[in-house]
């Protein structure tokens, strides 16, 4: 019990000792002006169904942004809403004439937020396109501060979203997922292995969309954000980057219940099926490491104090110097509870992926 103790704990150690290298290369990424300094003009994508409660929020902090408004266009892809989501979307727009509502209709071809997402980037006149979510918060300087990671050759930039606020056990149990998660994320593109990313902050060109055959070419995935980002990262043609930043840095609502938190991370997960050989590798130690925690009180109690505590640390040296770049160290008082979640999820979902069922979203079923 000891060796492999010992050993997974090595081989976890090392993993988040790698990607902690490969987070603060991330943090280092290059910006250009070649493309910023020109004020490209911008299309904005937000994929809204039945979001009365969360697209109000969302407007307001797009209507807040510095970019200049005749060089940006936000679309509003109204995906067969039931409640006042398309009446609040034309009280801006008639206050606004950059905000649009596009209402999508079915297709054979297409399914859910992809065919959403497809049909606004259609209509979408901009020469870079970016995505975010009708729960989402933008930063004021959100377009100018990404559009300075692209160049010539960049087709997609990824960014991180934080869960706000983290102010009760629950959000703050997810707020330290998302911290975890993207830091992982945005690490592994760095070094040139991406292995996933969230489309609630997310910028790419019209043009590498297009060279990729958009959402009508790209495989169906209900994780269509990072199926998006592998396909332009895996082209020969363009180059990729998910760089840590505060000033790009979008915010995003906690989901309200544990059924929405397990759709939610079960979508995710199986979204994260196809992250290849590298992602896999890299979840091996802490899936093992879960597990062997949870087995330990049939071994000794005092050694599963040990391995928790122990783990629980090794998070929190991981963890703090991300947090404290993003002023968000707040998150950290919710370690304990976190950890009691984070090793059930990871040692159980995966084989809750492989039985029982589809995927959820918004009520449709995959």
């Amino acid at each position: 019990m000891e060796t492999a103790a010992f050993v997974i704990f090595l081989l976890y150690f090392i993993d988040l000792g790698f990607y902690s290298i490969a987070a603060s290369l991330a943090k280092k990424t290059k910006k250009s002006n070649s493309i910023a300094h020109n004020f490209p003009f911008v299309s904005v994508i937000v994929a809204a169904k039945d979001e009365e409660s969360n697209i109000r929020t969302c407007l307001e902090s797009l209507i807040r942004l510095k970019y200049p408004k005749e060089k940006i266009e936000v679309i509003i892809a109204n995906d067969q809403s039931t409640d006042r989501t398309p009446a609040i979307v034309d009280e801006f727009a008639l206050k606004y004439s950059f905000i649009k509502r596009v209402d999508v209709s079915p297709d054979e071809n297409l399914r859910g937020k992809p065919n959403a997402l497809c049909q606004g980037i259609d209509r979408a006149r901009g020469e870079i396109i970016f995505l975010t979510d009708a729960d989402c918060e933008v930063p004021t300087q959100w377009i100018d501060e990404t559009l300075k990671y692209f160049d010539e050759d960049t087709g997609i930039v990824g960014g991180v979203t934080h869960i706000d606020p983290a102010d009760t056990v629950f959000s703050g149990i997810q707020a330290l997922d998302w911290d975890l998660l993207l830091t992982l994320a945005a690490g592994a593109a760095t070094v040139g292995k991406p292995t996933g990313c969230l489309g609630n902050n997310l910028a790419f060109k019209k043009e590498a969309y297009e060279d990729v055959g958009g959402y009508r070419k790209i495989k169906f995935s209900v994780t269509e954000d990072y199926a998006l980002y592998k396909s332009i990262s895996k082209s020969k043609k363009w180059n990729f980057k998910y760089p840590i930043d505060r000033l790009t840095l979008v915010h995003t609502k906690p989901v309200k219940t544990l059924k929405e938190l397990f759709s939610q991370r079960r979508r995710w997960a199986t979204g994260g099926k196809d992250t290849g050989i590298f992602g896999i590798g890299t979840m091996t130690p802490g899936f093992l490491l879960h597990w062997l925690i949870i087995l330990s009180p049939l071994y000794s109690l005092v050694y599963f104090g040990f391995l928790f505590v122990f783990k629980m640390a090794v998070d929190t040296l991981f963890l703090f110097p991300i947090l404290r770049y993003y002023g968000k160290v707040s998150h950290l008082k919710f370690i304990v509870f976190f950890e009691i979640y984070y090793i059930l999820y990871v040692a159980l979902l995966p084989f809750l992926v492989f039985i029982g069922g589809g995927v959820k979203w918004k009520g449709r079923k995959y």
